[in-house]
């Protein structure tokens, strides 16, 4: 959930504030972009958030720069496969090992590549910031991994926290298979128990 919420908030760059000052009421105003869309202020409309991405993947690389397609994609899959692990854990009640392999221990090893995936869209995003999008927001001195004028906003860390998530339940699998296949629950299976709660 981390993930998605990342993918489709405009805050993973934030431009310069933007202070104006009309009829005695000041605004203030953060022009932000994300992987797909962005919030821009325009005059005739105040602020307007909208996707930039009209085509998706094949969105022109002038409005939607390459690297941010890749990680849009590496993200996306990563979310995926992540949801697969979690139906797969559902059907693990009914299955206890695959191909001679434990279910725990592949969905493990899943959630690592869905995490492999997910750290290569991270790394890829910040590719994209010497595109003319980010520099038109963060100034002519942003370049690949330099966001110039710019900061990084709360999207990107909420990706990353997904994304190290899926570290730890990676990790936390190994010690729930050992706890699965332990001598106290073969007992317990051997005696025609099903459903076997370890404490």
């Amino acid at each position: 959930m981390l993930i998605i919420t990342g993918i489709v908030t405009p805050k993973w760059l934030l431009g310069q504030p933007i202070i104006t000052n009309e009829n005695n009421i000041t605004e203030f105003f953060v022009p932000t972009v994300g992987l797909s869309n962005r919030c821009i202020r325009k005059a005739q409309d105040g602020n307007s958030c909208t996707p930039f991405s009209f085509y998706g993947l094949t969105t022109d690389s002038t409005i939607y720069p390459t690297p941010w397609k890749a990680a849009m994609f590496f993200l996306s899959l990563s979310a995926a496969i992540q949801f697969s692990t979690v139906l797969a854990g559902i059907f693990a009640c009914c299955v206890q090992s695959v191909f001679k392999k434990s279910v725990i221990s592949l969905a493990g090893a899943t959630q690592s590549l869905g995490g492999l995936f997910g750290v290569v869209g991270l790394l890829l995003y910040p590719w994209g910031w010497g595109s003319q999008k980010v520099k038109r927001l963060c100034g002519e001195n942003s370049e690949p991994y330099l966001p110039g004028d710019c900061s990084l906003g709360w999207a990107f860390f909420v990706a990353a926290t997904g994304v190290a998530q899926i570290f730890l339940a990676s990790a936390l699998s190994k010690s729930a298979d050992k706890a699965a296949n332990s001598d106290k629950v073969q007992f317990q299976m051997d005696d025609g128990k099903q459903l076997i709660c370890i404490a």
